[in-house]
């Protein structure tokens, strides 16, 4: 049986501020991100909350705020995701998923 890799997504206009308040609550401990997304400059960072397993990938053009929450993973597993996406330049939601599959191995599928 394949592991579900399971990964929300989530999506803002940084020129729209209730879409921005709802994106960055869904994000625990985001003030420090918030001031990095209002210079509107591309943004490539992560984070990963220990207590509930998950780690959330954020990137922006500078337009539109992205959020990958993978859950479920290990910091190591983050790691992986991290350095794949790096390796490929994965960053838009598709590639993003394709590479978490690549890092974490074929027995993975994503599950949004």
């Amino acid at each position: 049986m394949e592991d579900e890799l399971q990964i929300l997504v989530s999506s803002a206009c940084l020129e729209d501020r209730e879409a921005m308040a709802s994106f960055l609550a869904s994000i625990p401990d985001s003030a420090e991100l918030a001031v990095l997304l209002r210079s509107e400059q591309p943004l490539n960072t992560r984070a990963y909350d220990d207590e509930h397993r998950i780690a959330r990938f954020v990137v922006s053009d500078g337009t539109i705020a992205t959020c990958c929450a993978v859950l479920d993973i290990t910091i190591d597993e983050a790691e992986l995701i991290t350095i794949e996406c790096e390796q490929s330049d994965a960053w838009s939601v598709q590639a993003f998923k394709d590479a978490a599959v690549r890092a974490l191995g074929p027995g993975h599928r994503p599950v949004l």
